[in-house]
């Protein structure tokens, strides 16, 4: 037989046991909670939260009330998460941080877990104020906020603010400003057929296939399924340039620069669209032109590797 050892403890020493144990088990969950980073999870929406969109105001109007160390609420329209922020610079934009690693949590989940130059329509709360804005997801440049696990800062652009490289507009952030104001279809009405083109191309660029579809005529399940399939295969693309064939509907050569998923290389390829006036409505895209991007054949291999260089999003 097996030699077997009993331990026998009186009362108070097994209640001076367990107390022993509950102090130990404290400690210990306050030292993990201090040192890891903090976990956010955003509430289980079945459908985002409506979100009340802001004011379309000038990034000239926006500079006065938004002042350098004033801190704002951004709230994101798709997840209706929201987040706390410190303006620290920018001329042209504003150069913001959030200011605790809890804030900088929230954001990486508003981007799926992975930091991005994708822009974003906000909303951000400034006391009473509430303004349609843009951001982007990359930290990049310099930051001073300590402990809020944020290497850098990002951008917020309002309507009309510029890129401190180029000292231009931003098309993809006006959009996001735009559908964060509830403005968005009001501007394209009042496109022509090239500049819609042009916002079509940045709604996929951006991976956005709400904004994409209402550029589009006559919009459906089939026209969503035709823009999901086309973004499970590019990475990025932009517009070069646009020639109009004429016609009616009007007919437009739209030459493209393209970089597939999982490709280091950066394509060119030329597509045919075709647009429709819709009085009021204004210029609408038909879609079917827009399945050629499947089609890896027919492209040309571009050698100049800075077309989609990060630097040129650092704005």
């Amino acid at each position: 037989m097996k030699n077997s050892v009993v331990i026998f403890f009186k009362p108070k020493q097994l209640l001076k046991l367990l107390l022993v144990l509950a102090c130990l088990i404290t400690l210990f969950s306050v030292v993990r909670d201090n040192i890891k980073p903090p976990e956010v999870s955003p509430l289980p929406h079945s459908v985002p939260p409506e979100i009340e969109r802001g004011e379309f105001l000038s990034w000239e109007e926006v500079d006065q009330i938004f002042r350098r160390y004033t801190n704002a609420t951004v709230i994101d329209v798709d997840t209706g998460l929201s987040f706390q922020v410190q303006r620290r610079g920018g001329t042209y934009h504003a150069d913001v941080q959030p200011l605790t690693a809890q804030d900088t949590a929230i954001m990486k989940i508003i981007y799926n877990g992975t930091w991005s130059w994708q822009r974003k329509a906000v909303v951000v709360q400034i006391g009473n104020r509430r303004i349609a804005a843009s951001m982007n997801g990359m930290p990049h440049g310099s930051g001073a906020i300590r402990g809020n696990n944020f290497n850098g800062h990002f951008c917020i652009h309002f309507r009309d603010s510029k890129v401190h490289q180029s000292g231009k507009e931003n098309l993809a952030h006006q959009m996001m400003i735009w559908k964060a104001a509830g403005k968005f279809q009001q501007m394209i009405t009042a496109m022509g057929p090239e500049e819609v083109i042009e916002v079509l191309i940045n709604a996929l660029d951006q991976r956005d296939i709400n904004l994409a579809l209402k550029t589009l005529h006559q919009p459906g399940e089939k026209q969503r399924s035709d823009l999901n399939a086309i973004l499970q295969q590019i990475d990025r693309i932009k517009v070069q340039r646009i020639r109009s064939e004429g016609g009616n509907p009007e007919t437009f050569w739209v030459y493209l620069t393209l970089r597939y998923q999982g490709s280091h290389k950066d394509m060119e390829k030329k597509i045919e669209l075709q647009a429709v006036d819709q009085g009021e409505k204004g210029w609408r895209i038909i879609s079917d032109g827009l399945q050629e991007i499947l089609n890896r054949q027919a492209l040309v291999e571009i050698f100049d590797v800075r077309i989609f260089d990060d630097g040129d999003r650092c704005d």
